[in-house]
């Protein structure tokens, strides 16, 4: 008899495992006894990124545009009262740079 290492010890020809003894003597293995195949990977997620994807789904649910907002602008320009603060503007811009 022949013994490959590289094969399981089912597909070694005469030689069987204690699990095909049991099946050919009408026994069932212990649950103990059972190994069964791993099913892959598996992710555990943390609390934390739960509540960021609750976060970011609730995000994605708001318009782009604030119809509201534009609106009151638009009213402002309309009537002459908007006005811009360069200082402001200014500041922004130089934050972006």
């Amino acid at each position: 008899m022949k013994i490959d290492s590289q094969k399981p010890p089912e597909s070694q020809g005469p030689a069987r495992s204690a699990q095909n003894i049991q099946k050919n003597a009408g026994m069932e293995p212990k649950a103990a006894e059972v190994k069964k195949p791993s099913t892959g990977d598996t992710v555990q997620l943390s609390e934390q990124s739960k509540q960021l994807a609750d976060i970011k789904s609730a995000v994605n649910q708001l318009p782009e545009i604030r119809d509201a907002r534009v609106q009151e602008i638009k009213k402002s320009v309309d009537a002459g009262t908007y006005t811009v603060d360069p200082q402001k503007v200014a500041a922004n811009i130089l934050k972006e740079i």
